[in-house]
C-alpha cells in the first residue's frame, strides 16, 4: 500500500459531473415547462368547448320547441324569424308557444360583449306584450369567444360558434358547429 495516495474526486471529474447534472436539470425543467404550456392550452380549449356545448345544447332545446300559437298573427308563416331563408346572421330569433301560458314567446340568441369579454345571451319576451324582454347569459363571459353565426334552409339551422385561443405565441381559431332540425311552418291539421 502506498502512503500519500488519497481516494476521492479530482477537480476535473467534479466539473464534468456538475456539467452533466446541470444539463439533466435543464432538460427536465424544459420538459416540465413544455408539459405545463400544453396543459394550459388544453385547459383553455376545454373550457371554450364546454361553453360552446352548453350554449348549443340550450339553443337546441329551445329551438326544438319552436312553434307559434293562435296569438302569433304575423303574415309570414315562418316560425323562424331570423335569419331569413338561405341567409347567415349573427343572431337567431324564433317563436315558441307556451301551452301553460297560452302565449307565444319570441326567443333570441346573440353575443353580448362587455368589458372586452363576450357571452352568449338569451333574450325572451311574450309576443305582443309591452313587458321588456328578459335577458340572461347562457355562457360565462370569455375573451376567447369571437363570433356566433346562424344560417338556415327551411327548418334546418346550422349553428357555428368561433373562438380564439392564444398559446405558444400564436393565435388559433377553434369552431364548434351543430345542425338543428325544427319544423319551420305550422303543421296543417287534418280534418
Amino acid at each position: 500500500m502506498k502512503k500519500g495516495h488519497k481516494s476521492g474526486f479530482t477537480l476535473i471529474e467534479l466539473v464534468v459531473a456538475l456539467a452533466i447534472l446541470i444539463i439533466i436539470f435543464a432538460m427536465t425543467f424544459s420538459a416540465i415547462l413544455s408539459f405545463y404550456r400544453v396543459r394550459v392550452a388544453y385547459d383553455q380549449e376545454l373550457i371554450l368547448q364546454q361553453n360552446f356545448r352548453i350554449a348549443v345544447d340550450r339553443m337546441t332545446d329551445d329551438f326544438r320547441q319552436a312553434s307559434k300559437g293562435p296569438d302569433f298573427n304575423e303574415p309570414d308563416p315562418d316560425i323562424i324569424i331570423k335569419p331569413v331563408e338561405n341567409a347567415m346572421d349573427e343572431e337567431i330569433k324564433f317563436a315558441r308557444y307556451d301551452d301553460a301560458e297560452s302565449k307565444t314567446h319570441i326567443v333570441r340568441y346573440y353575443i353580448k360583449t362587455e368589458n372586452g369579454k363576450s357571452a352568449v345571451h338569451k333574450e325572451e319576451y311574450i309576443y305582443g306584450s309591452s313587458t321588456p324582454p328578459v335577458d340572461q347569459p347562457i355562457t360565462e363571459n370569455m375573451d376567447q369567444l369571437v363570433k356566433m353565426y346562424f344560417t338556415r334552409k327551411g327548418g334546418k339551422v346550422l349553428i357555428l360558434l368561433v373562438g380564439k385561443l392564444s398559446y405558444f405565441g400564436k393565435e388559433n381559431y377553434i369552431s364548434y358547429t351543430s345542425l338543428v332540425f325544427s319544423r319551420n311552418k305550422e303543421q296543417e291539421t287534418l280534418p
